[in-house]
């Protein structure tokens, strides 16, 4: 059941720009779904999604450890159907507050 755990996930992204695009595109949307679709695949520190409208993006984390993180943050979202209640960043971190 939604809203009976509440997370805090954190990733340290390789500067302010890439923290802000990575919580930006895991923000909710209007709809209350989120704006990317899948993980299409990690290659070091780059993480590469898609989205809603199709397109591809990826974002640069700070190393391995937090593209790995990432993946598995959206895994265990996606598996407990769990909702994204808010993002921010401050320089290279982004936050993911998210319940599940």
């Amino acid at each position: 059941m939604k809203g009976d755990s509440r997370f805090k996930s954190e990733f340290s992204c390789m500067d302010s720009y890439e923290a802000e695009k990575l919580s930006s595109i895991f923000s909710l949307q209007k709809d209350n779904t989120l704006f990317v679709t899948e993980i299409v695949k990690t290659i070091g520190p780059e993480v590469v999604v898609r989205l809603k409208d199709g397109s591809h993006h990826s974002i640069l984390l700070k190393d391995e450890k937090n593209a790995f993180q990432l993946s598995v943050f959206f895994q265990k979202l996606v598996e407990s159907r769990g909702i994204v209640s808010d993002t921010n960043y401050n320089e290279n971190r982004a936050v993911i507050y998210w319940e599940g």
